[in-house]
């Protein structure tokens, strides 16, 4: 996208207003198709019009210095020989959309830019001008194009006011959360993270940046730069800070250094010459990083970004981030961002980093954060990647979710904290439960229960509501909340008999809503429930969930989610019935080795010096387990496992020693038990000490 300045037309013909006019009533732009100068000369003007003005560039409407209209170029040129002297006299067109007429609102909204740029400001060198300059008319065309994007930007929020209250509550909840010392460490890292990158970013913009700073083996003594490298700088070193930024596999970097002193060359060798590596650094990866580190406009920015072939756009955008922190969120997953804009921006915009930069001044807005507020913005990132996280948990189209996967994962504690966020920590919004063998309709739903001694000593019996149900009730009375009812070990009960009729209310579809009377059942004990309420209403009317013409029904209530989790190493998920694992949405949990990356200290507050070297030993070694003993993914270990090596390790290198204590103390009783059901006693011993030798090496 390019800015130009269009003087559109040849005398004082046309005023102001007709100018406007036309551009309302034909919406197009133009000149003629071919002049002369005073000399007799042909101009380019029109050829720059036909050939050089692009679809999607802004052009500023001018009469003389005077600005009259903002518009986007959409649809190429053409000649139309229909034309009206004394109206549209011009034959060489292109089709537009008004962004913004200077009269009117624009006026008010650019008060601030006219300050600074008047209409003194605004030169008029010719008829159609390319921005190439750094001078005041293309100042002021810029920042009127800008203030015109957030105007919109504003008013293409999804979110009700209720929603946004909901959210600032959340934000300020999270706050609370942080510690001074958190705060102290969180503001000094970003103070070191930028300082450390000025080191980086001097270089690339002077264009000395070598092959070396550029990509190398970590255990390198002689590098110098902060990380060692640029690559691990900005994928590992400001993760602290500015958040994970991972590029998939190293190759994704273009070009990599080879532990055995090659490299790897995108598209030409796995096992590269240094000149060869040099070649295809400074050709293809030097120009962008430098194009990035030098555009000063985010949104320019974020087009470069979004455009490249380099394959590390996570990279690129850490770069980019590095130099706007207010203009971007510190989030680099097109998933999460994807999912942000979607619920937030009833946008066009496709692209991930050019959406993070619309999401970055949306929510600077909602959340009312100073830009300047360095700690703010960090603390930002921190806060809607633990949102999107709670968000996608269960939601108002899946309030069903089932979370599986191996041992050791995080699914309980991930659902908990995430539970505890959303709800702003007001537990009476969620109900903890763990099911086992016994766990029946009774306990769930409701059921005639031992209530104590009568005086002559007989047990005596009542009606009660089982959990499931009192929690519903509780929703419905609370239509306005979100309640979650969570439940660990889901399928060590038998799930048909514990929901019994119920189940088929679980469906969104069949949800209730307050003061409706759709979607309400009668259970197996209504009858029960109808003649204790016609006895004493006052005492036994707690028991229905709704009373419908005199009637108990049960229901479950629409604000009410529905999370169950379960290992399905212990019991296979394919026991499930049918047409209880439809009304379900599922979610895997394996090893999450980004966690293991960011969450795995030494001494609790910093990184081991080779974790990437243990992370690699925790992947061959789940590998090993699901790959080559065929046991499958179910059977791997989940990230918490590996995360015990923080109490193990005694030094800031991780030694083989201590991979050898966390493998006997925590995984080999596991895998040992797992072996036990596919390979013969005799054969166990070896598979787990080859596994402890893969482990350690």
């Amino acid at each position: 996208m390019n800015y130009w300045h269009l003087q559109m037309h040849p005398d004082e013909r046309l005023s102001e207003q007709t100018i406007i006019e036309i551009l309302r009533k034909k919406k197009i732009i133009g000149m003629g198709s071919s002049w002369n100068n005073k000399h007799g000369n042909p101009v380019d003007d029109p050829r720059h019009f036909k050939d050089s003005v692009a679809i999607g560039d802004i052009v500023m409407v001018r009469d003389g210095t005077n600005p009259v209209a903002l518009v986007r170029v959409v649809g190429k040129s053409y000649i139309d020989n229909n034309i009206n002297p004394k109206f549209d006299w011009f034959d060489l067109r292109r089709e537009i959309e008004i962004l913004g007429l200077f009269e009117s609102e624009d006026k008010i909204l650019l008060d601030n830019i006219l300050n600074k740029y008047n209409s003194n400001h605004i030169q008029a060198p010719g008829t159609l001008t390319f921005c190439n300059n750094d001078n005041a008319t293309n100042h002021f065309i810029v920042k009127w194009h800008r203030a015109i994007q957030y105007r919109n930007l504003m008013n293409n929020i999804k979110l009700s006011t209720t929603r946004k209250d909901q959210i600032k509550a959340l934000w300020d909840n999270f706050k609370a959360g942080i510690t001074p010392e958190q705060r102290t460490l969180y503001q000094d890292g970003i103070n070191k993270t930028l300082g450390d990158w000025e080191l980086y970013k001097q270089k690339v913009t002077n264009g000395t940046l070598s092959l070396d700073e550029y990509t190398n083996v970590l255990k390198n003594t002689s590098a110098t730069l902060p990380g060692g490298y640029l690559c691990n700088f900005l994928e590992r070193t400001t993760s602290s800070v500015l958040g994970s930024s991972k590029p998939g596999n190293a190759e994704n970097f273009g070009v990599k250094l080879n532990a055995d002193g090659t490299y790897y060359v995108k598209k030409q060798s796995a096992n590269a010459s240094k000149i060869d590596a040099e070649q295809f650094f400074n050709k293809n990866i030097k120009e962008i990083l430098n194009k990035i580190v030098l555009e000063k406009d985010p949104i320019k920015k974020a087009e470069l970004v979004d455009s490249s072939s380099y394959s590390a756009k996570q990279i690129l955008m850490k770069m980019a981030v590095l130099d706007n922190l207010s203009d971007f969120l510190f989030i680099y997953s097109g998933d999460v961002i994807g999912k942000l804009y979607e619920d937030f921006i009833d946008g066009t915009t496709e692209t991930t980093f050019s959406r993070s930069h619309e999401l970055c001044k949306v929510l600077l807005s909602i959340l009312d954060i100073d830009p300047t507020d360095t700690l703010e913005l960090v603390l930002l990132s921190r806060f809607i990647w633990k949102y999107t996280k709670a968000q996608a948990i269960a939601d108002s189209n899946s309030p069903n979710v089932i979370l599986y996967g191996p041992p050791g994962t995080g699914k309980t504690y991930s659902v908990l904290n995430d539970i505890e966020f959303v709800c702003l920590g007001d537990t009476t919004r969620y109900e903890l439960l763990q099911f086992h063998p016994s766990f029946t309709y009774e306990d769930f739903i409701e059921g005639v229960k031992p209530k104590g001694v009568t005086k002559d000593g007989t047990i005596r019996f009542e009606l009660v509501n089982g959990i499931f149900k009192n929690f519903c009730i509780k929703a419905k009375l609370n239509p306005d909340k979100e309640y979650y009812f969570i439940v660990d070990e889901i399928n060590r009960a038998n799930l048909s008999a514990v929901f019994g009729e119920t189940l088929s209310l679980m469906e969104k579809g069949y949800r209730h809503e307050t003061g409706s009377n759709k979607n309400l059942i009668r259970t197996q004990y209504s009858s029960l429930v109808d003649s204790l309420i016609a006895e004493d209403i006052n005492n036994f009317g707690h028991l229905a969930y709704e009373i419908d013409n005199g009637i108990s029904k049960f229901g479950i209530p629409s604000n009410l989610y529905f999370i169950g989790m379960m290992n399905d190493v212990d019991k296979s998920i394919d026991t499930f019935d049918l047409a209880l694992r439809r009304r379900f949405k599922w979610l895997r949990k394996d090893c999450d080795y980004d966690v293991l990356d960011e969450e795995t200290l030494f001494n609790g507050k910093d990184n081991f010096e080779n974790i990437a070297d243990y992370i690699l030993s925790c992947r061959n070694l789940n590998n090993y387990i699901s790959s080559d003993l065929g046991l499958g993914r179910s059977f791997e270990f989940g990230h918490a496992f590996f995360m015990k090596i923080g109490d193990i390790a005694k030094k800031k290198n991780i030694t083989p020693g201590n991979k050898d204590v966390l493998f006997n103390l925590y995984l080999r009783p596991t895998l040992r038990e797992y072996l036990r059901s596919v390979y013969p006693e005799n054969e166990i011993d070896e598979k787990l000490q080859y596994a402890l030798n893969l482990f350690r090496a």
